[in-house]
């Protein structure tokens, strides 16, 4: 990880730790939602490559009634670079983790990460934020329930194309 002196605007802006604990807070909260149990560490690292980047974030099904395996079929593209992008944010979500571990918004226990606040709290986060900053937060809150859905941490990641 780059120090914050070496970082380009871009990345400090964009790539934060609050705002990327946040983001991954969001998708924490939609799956335990879902789930009896907190998201498995190693599908977070699929959380920010996946609601970060545009194309994806922007091309996602408005509700998890469409299953993540449909999807991924009838959206091949979402799978091109994909394994890079989690490559090139691995850093970012481990600062986000830790930020949030940090700052009370995450726990981590037995492999899980649980939120320690709520929706409402990711909703009062939200509202000063910009359009698009406010979007990733609320697709991200899908992702933790489409995840949830899907199956398990190992199923998911070999839908993504990608493993541990």
């Amino acid at each position: 990880m780059k120090r914050w002196e070496e970082r380009t605007i871009e990345e400090a802006h964009l790539l934060n730790p609050a705002f990327c604990c946040a983001v991954l807070s969001a998708s924490v909260v939609g799956y335990t939602s879902e789930a009896s149990a907190g998201l498995p560490f190693p599908l977070s690292f699929l959380v920010l490559p996946t609601t970060l980047h545009k194309h994806t974030r922007e091309s996602l099904p408005r509700d998890t009634r469409t299953s993540l395996a449909a999807w991924l079929q009838q959206n091949c593209e979402a799978r091109v670079g994909f394994a890079q992008r989690v490559i090139a944010v691995r850093p970012h979500t481990r600062e986000a983790i830790l930020f949030g571990t940090t700052h009370g918004w995450l726990t981590m226990s037995g492999g899980l990460l649980a939120p320690t606040i709520n929706e409402l709290v990711i909703n009062k986060s939200t509202q000063s934020l910009e359009t698009e900053a406010r979007e990733c937060l609320r697709r991200a809150a899908f992702v933790g329930k489409w995840f949830a859905r899907a199956g398990n941490a190992a199923t998911v990641m070999a839908l993504w194309g990608v493993r541990p």
